[in-house]
């Protein structure tokens, strides 16, 4: 346990990445459609997309940063990775409850006197303050998760390896794609997630604990 608050303790020495970059991506964006929403009234953005973007980064960040500094301090491969999502999931509690504090305010202020919806996403607007925390945080761990997986990669076999499997997902999904349209499967495709765009999030918790898994298996068999 001292092991793992050390490196989380060693995390937060880049506190700005945290907590002060976060939160000037996410104002900005907002501000920015604030400013249209006054000029042209009520209207829905994606604006909050910026900051699910940035957790993704983070997660992709923190082993360059300090994965080979706290080894080299004789922190063992599994307290760093314990370290490191125990960090993951502090902050993505922090910022589902953030995000749902601001959905409600945006709710109570009927959009911030102009009609914005950037926290208050449309389809999730029903859900009640835990359920919408819930998901929020199911989603946010998802992406610090997935951005810890692709730089795992890197770190136990090589950016070659994930560029072959970053080409690989492409070609995957655009054959996918090529073929949806060949049989026109599109529009029963947005039909089902439309119906189910709720449910649908809740499919990425176990594939963050599959996520958790493949990183524990090749940090440990990692290169300092």
């Amino acid at each position: 346990m001292p092991a793992i608050k050390t490196v989380m303790r060693t995390h937060f020495v880049d506190y700005w990445l945290w907590l002060i970059v976060p939160l000037i991506v996410l104002m900005s964006s907002f501000v920015v459609n604030l400013i249209v929403s006054m000029s042209i009234g009520s209207f829905t953005t994606g604006g909050l997309m910026s900051i699910y973007g940035f957790v993704m980064s983070v997660g992709i960040a923190v082993i360059p940063m300090n994965f080979s500094f706290s080894l080299s301090f004789g922190i063992r491969r599994k307290d760093y990775f314990l370290g490191t999502i125990s960090m993951f999931l502090l902050f993505s509690l922090i910022d589902s409850i953030a995000l749902t504090l601001l959905r409600e305010l945006e709710q109570f202020t009927s959009g911030w006197g102009t009609g914005l919806h950037f926290f208050d996403v449309p389809f999730l607007s029903s859900l009640s303050f835990l359920h919408l925390a819930l998901l929020n945080f199911v989603v946010i761990s998802h992406l610090f998760l997935f951005g810890f997986l692709l730089s795992s990669i890197v770190r136990r076999f090589g950016k070659l390896v994930l560029i072959s499997f970053l080409l690989l997902s492409f070609i995957v999904l655009g054959t996918g794609s090529v073929l949806m349209t060949y049989w026109q499967y599109w529009g029963e495709f947005g039909r089902w997630i439309t119906t189910y765009q709720t449910d649908i999030l809740w499919l990425l918790a176990p594939l963050t604990l599959l996520y958790a898994f493949l990183c524990y298996m090749w940090l440990r068999k990692s290169t300092i």
